[in-house]
């Protein structure tokens, strides 16, 4: 039997022990008569499976053959200069190349988009076969501009240029080439013949940081969804970066010494009664009468996992606080809060323990649109059944808009501070909420305003028939009740 050939035996013959002397002279597998379909599918399918393997493993075996050869003719620091997948030159050598001199460097840096849904969907082998393919055509390409190759992370490469200079404009004709040739070729991949990609590429010039230029100006690129970018033509990020990473500092140490901390803000209802909504400061470590408000830091706070910790400490603040006294609270919760599953169980309990649903009001802050709908609903659903009021944020700002109030029939909506701050200067903006506070009147929804700075605003505003009001005016946010 010719071992490459793999046979299947359909047989009415039910003896085991002559069966099992066909298995071992080579025969793959046996279906009994009368056959059954799904028994037939699923013995085809596992032995294309094994098949599929074994092509792998061989794949495998080549490449490291391959590998062994090559290295036991290279010196021991070619051989630690080497990427051990592809061949090129690593990024240790890469580091080395372009430290120790004050020569101007040009590189391009190619990252290939979405390489993990590769391996992912296919396989680690397909990936670095893959790869394996990319780092050729790369070096064959480089030729055209006298330039070095690197492979310095799994889905990035560099090509670099040492001496002698090269026209910046060369340099994104390079670029330009470089995604002609792997985005219109159809690669074929242990026995996938139809895989395509995606790249983005960024350019730099630089005697000092190359790295960080390559790294920026391909930033820049995925962010504006260009091909390329010309580090040259990014705006300087250094402030910006700065700024971050004293924030993320900052971020840090008020977790670690309890420094978040709630701050409420009285809400005047018509017939007077008091609310409060609850709000998030940081004490200054230096000074703790200077609270730091949230526009310096929230934004930083959600893009780099800080948010998730910072909520949590400001929600259970603030329940403490409700249980020193008999006030209503009015909690934020964004996206990501009613997303958050450990969050909104430890909340559940709280509240269910200790009877406070009717004593709450729970705020839907977004400033982008909400993703996903059902998750929203089921946070809305899940705590009205314990007496907690739902009232919508920054209403007619933003994606606050009329159909979240059909969508989910909040009790409250709050109008936005940046329409109410306009309403004595502005006839249209007026307008505006003229039309808000009626429409939420007739679906039985009370109206709330914010940003409420002046008596003249508060006078006008109880004209237009106002539920409730909150700014500066009503009173200021404080540690204390």
């Amino acid at each position: 039997i010719n071992r490459d050939q793999l046979i299947i035996l359909i047989s009415a013959h039910k003896e085991i022990e002559e069966l099992l002397q066909l298995i071992n002279i080579g025969v793959a597998g046996f279906l009994l008569k009368p056959i059954d379909m799904d028994v037939m599918l699923h013995k085809l399918f596992s032995i294309v499976k094994n098949v599929y393997a074994d092509k792998i493993m061989k794949y495998h075996y080549d490449e490291m053959k391959k590998q062994i050869s090559q290295s036991s003719t290279m010196s021991e620091d070619e051989f630690n200069n080497k990427d051990a997948l592809t061949s090129l030159y690593n990024h240790k050598y890469f580091m080395e190349c372009i430290s120790g001199s004050d020569d101007v460097r040009y590189a391009i840096l190619v990252n290939i988009n979405d390489f993990k849904l590769i391996n992912d969907y296919y396989s680690f082998a397909h990936g670095n076969h893959l790869l394996y393919q990319i780092a050729n055509i790369l070096e064959v390409e480089a030729l055209n501009y006298g330039c070095d190759v690197f492979r310095i992370s799994s889905d990035e490469f560099i090509l670099l240029k040492k001496e002698p200079p090269i026209n910046c404009d060369v340099l994104k004709e390079g670029a330009k080439s470089i995604c002609k040739l792997l985005e219109k070729r159809r690669f074929s991949v242990i026995g996938i013949n139809d895989i395509s990609i995606s790249i983005t590429l960024g350019i730099a010039k630089s005697q000092h940081r190359l790295l960080e230029c390559l790294h920026q100006s391909l930033q820049y690129a995925k962010k504006h969804g260009l091909k390329y970018a010309f580090y040259k033509d990014v705006p300087d990020s250094t402030s910006s970066v700065k700024n971050i990473i004293e924030v993320k500092k900052m971020l840090q140490n008020s977790i670690e010494n309890c420094l978040i901390t709630p701050v409420y803000q009285p809400i005047l209802m018509k017939n007077k009664n008091i609310k409060y909504e609850v709000l998030m400061r940081i004490k200054n470590i230096n000074d703790a009468n200077r609270l730091i408000e949230p526009g310096l830091f929230l934004d930083i706070a959600k893009k780099h996992s800080y948010y998730n910790e910072i909520s949590q400490m400001v929600i259970f603040q603030a329940i403490d606080m409700m249980l020193q006294n008999d006030e209503v609270f009015s909690l934020n919760f964004s996206y990501a809060d009613m997303n958050n599953t450990d969050l909104m169980n430890k909340l559940e309990d709280v509240i269910f323990v200790n009877g406070l649903g009717n004593r709450l009001i729970f705020e839907i802050v977004e400033t982008e649109q909400l993703d996903n709908m059902d998750i929203v609903n089921s946070f809305i659903e899940r705590f009205r059944v314990h007496g907690v009021k739902i009232a919508i944020d920054d209403f007619g700002s933003g994606y606050s808009n009329f159909a979240y109030i059909f969508t989910l029939q909040p009790d409250f909506i709050k109008i936005d501070g940046s329409l109410i701050s306009q309403i004595l200067d502005n006839e249209k903006i007026y307008m505006l909420v003229e039309t808000i506070i009626e429409f939420a009147h007739k679906l039985n929804v009370e109206v709330i305003a914010e940003h409420v700075s002046s008596q003249e605003l508060h006078d006008v505003l109880v004209k237009l028939n106002i539920d409730a009001m909150q700014g500066f005016f009503i009173g200021h946010p404080n540690e204390n009740i």
